[in-house]
């Protein structure tokens, strides 16, 4: 069974009207929906936002169903230069932008403990979702080939990445090319847990100046791209 998160309601909506829910059960807080998706035995939960409750959703989820793999599905922010609103990142890395141990010998966004900042996704996951990405990005609904696919590291926070200075920030000393607030820490607990994991990001706002106004005007739409990327990878 492949295990679906998002953080918001709107980025598994799509994915909840398209399956055939079979149990709706709440462990933790959380409701998990079993059922299938495209033909697929999916398990699709809403974590709610923060690396938190991302990590709790992710623990609960694999201690508690026959879950083979994790997909993280949503929305970030641009921090690559050459992305737009409306363009897909599939992360092969994963790193917690906000994690400072600095002071004791680590790197910057390195928890402690573990052998370097960066949580590595699934290769294998990684191909099958940049081949879903390219032809769901190709087709006439989403776009035509107007927007584009990326493939590399995305930065997690518990920050709402609003400003070109911490947009640099980030850039410069992680080489992310998008940020959001939960997918670092899945990858964490997966790695931990030795599960295959992979993030897919539509880009909803450019994590400048701009994004509080982007973000509400776009993040339906985008999620719709991100979810649709999903169902072509199960289906």
């Amino acid at each position: 069974m492949i295990g679906i998160i998002g953080a918001m309601e709107v980025e598994i909506k799509c994915l909840l009207e398209r399956m055939e829910i079979v149990e709706v059960k709440e462990v933790g807080s959380i409701k998990f929906h079993w059922g299938t998706l495209c033909g697929a035995s999916v398990l699709v939960a809403q974590c709610r936002v923060g690396k938190v409750n991302a990590a709790h959703a992710t623990s609960v989820m694999l201690t508690n169903f026959d879950v083979k793999s994790i997909i993280n599905v949503g929305v970030a922010g641009a921090v690559g230069a050459e992305l737009n609103i409306g363009d897909v990142v599939v992360g092969t890395a994963l790193v917690q932008h906000d994690v400072a141990a600095t002071d004791f010998g680590y790197a910057l966004g390195q928890v402690p403990g573990t052998e370097g900042p960066f949580f590595g996704a699934c290769e294998d996951l990684v191909k099958t979702a940049e081949k879903a990405g390219s032809e769901v990005l190709a087709s006439p609904d989403f776009g035509g080939g107007s927007r584009k696919l990326h493939v590399g590291r995305i930065a997690t926070g518990d920050q709402f990445i609003s400003s070109a200075d911490k947009k640099a920030v980030i850039w410069n000393e992680f080489g992310a090319l998008c940020a959001e607030m939960e997918g670092a820490a899945m990858a964490q607990v997966c790695n931990l847990m030795n599960v295959p994991f992979v993030a897919i990001r539509a880009i909803s706002d450019k994590a400048d100046g701009t994004a509080h106004e982007d973000f509400p005007a776009f993040v339906q739409e985008t999620a719709k791209i991100s979810s649709a990327i999903v169902m072509k990878m199960v289906g």
